[in-house]
C-alpha cells in the first residue's frame, strides 16, 4: 500500500460517505449513519491509517434474512475503507485480470462485451455456443483457494493480510456467530474483484483456445466455429470448475448450435445465418424478455411505494438512454416501442405512453419535461 496519499484517500472517503448519507439521512435518528456523520473526522483518518500500515481488520458481517434472499451486510465504515482499498489496487488490474473478464472494465463493460459479440457474429459467424451460468457463484467461492490466488498475483504482505481478513470475516447471525469457509459478501465493494480473480484460471485456459470467450461475473459465453472446439471448451471448462469447487446452473446453461439464437447480459442475439440473406445480424438483436420484465417490475414497485410520477418517468427514460448507449444500435424510440409491446400491466404502460407523449413527440421543443 506504499505510495498512497493519505489526504487524497481521506478526501475520497468523505465524498463516498456524502453520497451514502444523502440516501440514508432520512433514517431514524439512532441510525449509525448519523453518528458517523458527526464523527467522520475521527473514524475516517484512523481507517485510512490502518489501510496504509496494513493493520485494517473489518467488523463482523451482519446476516439479515429477507423473504427471498439472505444478505451479509458490510458495515458502513468498512464499505468506505474497502472502496478506498479498491482504488489503491485498481492500477494493478491491467497486469492481473484477464481482458476477457468484462465486469472489471467499469461501467462500460456491458457495452464493450455487447459490441464484441456483435462483431463476432457479423464477421466470423460462429456455428456453436456455450452460454453458462455458475450456480450460487459467490456463495461457492472457497476461502483458502481465493487466498492462494491472491498470493499468486500480489506480493505485498500487508495487502495480502488485509484481503485475507476480509475474505475470512466472521458473520454475526441472529442465532450465533458463523465462521464459514466458503462464500463472500455479494454486495461488498471487493466482491467483483474477488469474483474476477477466483475464475482467472478459467479465463486463461479458454483464452488459449481458438474461440471467442467472454465472462461477466458468473455469466460465461463461448462462441465456437466447429463442434470439436465446442467439445474441447466444454471439457476444459468443466475441469477448471471442478478444481474450483463450482457447478453449472442447469436451468440457465445452454450449449449447442446457434440456430435459434441465444442471450447474454440482457440482450437476445439471432441465429448466425438467417434464411433472409439480406437481413443483418444487428438489425435483429433485441432486448431479452427478462430485461423488459425487470424494468416493468421496477416501475410497478415504484408505483406501489407511492414514488412521484416525475421520478418514475425519469427512471424509465434513464433506462432507455442506458440501453441505447450500451447496445450501440438501438434508438430510444425503438426501445420504448418494444417496452410498450411487452406491457400488459396498466401502470408501466401508462408511464411508457406518457414518456412517448411528453418527450419523444416534443423532442425539439422540450428536451426533458421532468
Amino acid at each position: 500500500m506504499r505510495g498512497s496519499n493519505p489526504k487524497r484517500l481521506i478526501s475520497l472517503g468523505k465524498k463516498l460517505f456524502e453520497k451514502i448519507y444523502r440516501r440514508k439521512q432520512c433514517c431514524w435518528h439512532n441510525h449509525d449513519v448519523h453518528f458517523m456523520a458527526r464523527e467522520i473526522d475521527q473514524w475516517l483518518p484512523q481507517g485510512v491509517e490502518s489501510l496504509l500500515d496494513g493493520s485494517y481488520n473489518p467488523r463482523m458481517l451482519k446476516r439479515m434474512y429477507l423473504p427471498n434472499e439472505v444478505i451479509d451486510h458490510v458495515h458502513l465504515s468498512d464499505r468506505i475503507y474497502q472502496h478506498l482499498m479498491l482504488k489503491i489496487i485498481k492500477p494493478t488490474f491491467k497486469h492481473v485480470m484477464n481482458p476477457n473478464c468484462y465486469h472489471m472494465q467499469g461501467p462500460s463493460g456491458v457495452k464493450r462485451a455487447t459490441a464484441h459479440i456483435q462483431q463476432v457474429l457479423q464477421k466470423l459467424k460462429p456455428k456453436y455456443f456455450i452460454r453458462a451460468d455458475i450456480k450460487s457463484y459467490y456463495k461457492s467461492i472457497v476461502h483458502y483457494k481465493l487466498t492462494e490466488d491472491i498470493k499468486q498475483h500480489y506480493h505485498d504482505t500487508k495487502l495480502i493480510s488485509m484481503l485475507e481478513n476480509i475474505i475470512n470475516n466472521p458473520i454475526e447471525a441472529p442465532y450465533g456467530d458463523l465462521n464459514p469457509y466458503t462464500g463472500i459478501a455479494l454486495r461488498g465493494p471487493l466482491s467483483q474483484f474477488f469474483s474476477a480473480i477466483y475464475l482467472k484460471p478459467l479465463d486463461d485456459a479458454i483464452q488459449k483456445m481458438d474461440v471467442d470467450y467472454l465472462r461477466y461475473q458468473d455469466d460465461i459465453l463461448i462462441l465456437c466455429k466447429t463442434k470439436r472446439q465446442l467439445n474441447r471448451c466444454k471439457r476444459r471448462m468443466m475441469e477448471v470448475l471442478h478444481e474450483r469447487h463450482l457447478k453449472l446452473s442447469r436451468r440457465k446453461t445452454r450449449m449447442g448450435k446457434i440456430e435459434e439464437g441465444f442471450h447474454f447480459l440482457g440482450v437476445s442475439y439471432p441465429q448466425t445465418q438467417p434464411e433472409d440473406k439480406t437481413d443483418t445480424v444487428t438489425a435483429r438483436i433485441v432486448p431479452h424478455a427478462r430485461t423488459l420484465r425487470k424494468a416493468r417490475e421496477n416501475i410497478k414497485q415504484m408505483v406501489a411505494d407511492s414514488v412521484s410520477r416525475s421520478k418514475i418517468k425519469s427512471y424509465l427514460f434513464r433506462w432507455l438512454c442506458w440501453w441505447a448507449t450500451t447496445s450501440g444500435i438501438w434508438e430510444r424510440e425503438t426501445l420504448l416501442n418494444w417496452f410498450i409491446e411487452s406491457c400488459w400491466e396498466s401502470e408501466p404502460l401508462q408511464v411508457a405512453h406518457e414518456i412517448q407523449k411528453d418527450y419523444f413527440k416534443k423532442l425539439h421543443s422540450s428536451p426533458l419535461p421532468f
